[in-house]
């Protein structure tokens, strides 16, 4: 007799104006304050009168306030109404943003960072992991992905829009700042007010893929809960501290985030060269795409995302070599080709940008990949949450660390740092995998042939 189909919940309008709400949130405030945030530092810097780095402290005040806010506001999450608490972040990050375009000083800047950050890592992380997980029983993995490649989509819509309403002169960075400012709040806030609810049950419906029989509901759910109870195999969080490849994975992690973070004086490199060139040969054909890099780098690391994702599957290191040969190639083609060919070699230097976000994407693609293979799902959780800290410090470090030092070496010293870091930072990636997967073969790991194997024989066994 043929086992009877479970009825589950399907999608209702709830459910995809959840998802709406969550991409367009992506899309417009991180894809805003991360990804388009190098358009204005040099005009920015210019009328203050300061070094570029000191406009892009911003940006890691932005980093300081996610670390420190996250707890604060994971709390204050589930303790409030979910709709209030995310339309105040959403205010946090829209107010101060605001401002960027008549704040009196630079250190406003700094200051409004902070909030911003404390602001985003609630409508980044909290509310989007909050959430979806309430909405969606099944398929949550794939929602999650729609929703945070609209990080990348960002980069790709808001540099080409931010480099024509800035203008070839870079003076229209007040309208700019203003025009940004109205877009995160119009993609926030009143998708937030209309959607967000906790959980699917306030608005009379179920999380979708949930069985719609009450019986069936409850048996699946205890079966989620005692595979949940059983231990998976890994190692114990308190033992990986004394392995020397966590430590040059955590290493590894906040470098990959510095590579990451060098985008954003993408737009900054590309004013250089429509305003003052190499050896003073002026590229006025940049003069209105100071964005189009960045836009690139954006599309490069989106795509690369799912090429890095599909081999590392199949291969760590090939997809790590991948990565690495991607950043060097594409750093090396933004450096020598608008220097050796003038004109002729912008558009082949944009390309350059599609390379370099092969070794972005591998911060997000590849990271918890590793992390999960090689120290195992035991304590996952505690582990990657110990990486994402180091990963998120050192990368609030770059944010400002690149301006210093494009300001001290130059742009020469600017790539030169950055293949530099980019050769340390797959080195200890890739040591780390070598000696992690020695290290997980002989106590926890079996392959897929050894657990065959084992099958096998209990079938053999049992029918003994």
């Amino acid at each position: 007799m043929a086992t009877e189909k479970i009825a589950r919940q399907g999608l209702t309008v709830r459910h995809v104006g959840v998802v709406i709400t969550m991409a367009l949130t992506l899309l417009t405030a991180v894809g805003i304050v991360f990804t388009a945030a190098g358009l204005c530092y040099r005009p920015v810097s210019q009328h203050f009168g300061v070094q570029t780095s000191q406009v892009s402290l911003y940006i890691t005040f932005v980093y300081l306030g996610q670390c420190i806010g996250a707890a604060p506001m994971a709390k204050l999450f589930d303790r409030f109404n979910a709709k209030t608490v995310c339309v105040v972040a959403a205010l946090m990050v829209v107010i101060p943003y605001m401002g960027f375009c008549v704040y009196p000083a630079i250190w406003c800047y700094w200051v409004a960072g902070f909030i911003i950050g404390l602001g985003l890592v609630c409508v980044e992380f909290t509310m989007t992991a909050g959430i979806l997980s309430r909405w969606f029983h099944t398929n949550y993995g794939t929602v999650t992905g729609i929703v945070f490649a609209m990080t990348g989509v960002g980069g790709v819509v808001w540099n080409i829009i931010g480099q024509f309403v800035l203008g070839p002169d870079l003076q229209g960075w007040r309208t700019l700042y203003m025009v940004f400012g109205v877009a995160i709040a119009i993609g926030t806030i009143p998708f937030i007010a209309i959607f967000v609810k906790r959980t699917p049950q306030e608005c009379g419906t179920l999380p979708y893929g949930m069985p719609l029989d009450a019986a069936a509901m409850e048996a699946e759910l205890a079966e989620e809960a005692d595979k949940k109870a059983i231990q998976e195999p890994g190692f114990a969080a308190k033992d990986v501290l004394k392995m020397p490849f966590f430590w040059t994975l955590v290493l590894g992690a906040g470098l990959l985030n510095t590579i990451t973070t060098m985008s954003q004086l993408f737009a900054t490199y590309v004013q250089f060269l429509g305003h003052e060139g190499w050896g003073g040969q002026a590229l006025v054909a940049l003069l209105l795409l100071s964005g189009t890099l960045e836009a690139f780098a954006s599309a490069g690391q989106g795509g690369g995302k799912v090429l890095i994702g599909f081999i590392e599957s199949r291969s760590v290191l090939v997809a790590q070599i991948i990565g690495y040969a991607g950043g060097v190639i594409g750093l090396c083609m933004m450096w020598w080709l608008p220097k050796l060919f003038g004109e002729a070699g912008i558009w082949p230097m944009f390309c350059g940008g599609l390379f370099y976000g092969l070794a972005y994407a591998c911060s997000t693609a590849m990271l918890p990949f590793i992390v999960r293979e090689v120290f195992g799902g035991r304590d996952f959780d505690k582990i990657y949450s110990w990486m994402i800290m180091v990963f998120n410090g050192i990368g609030a470090l770059g944010a400002t660390g690149w301006a210093l030092v494009s300001e001290n070496f130059g742009w020469d010293g600017f790539f030169i740092g950055g293949i530099a870091v980019l050769t340390i930072t797959f080195g200890l990636l890739g040591y780390t995998w070598i000696a992690g997967d020695k290290a997980r073969r002989k106590t926890w790991f079996k392959s897929d042939a050894e657990l065959t194997a084992e099958a096998h024989k209990a079938e053999i066994k049992a029918e003994a």
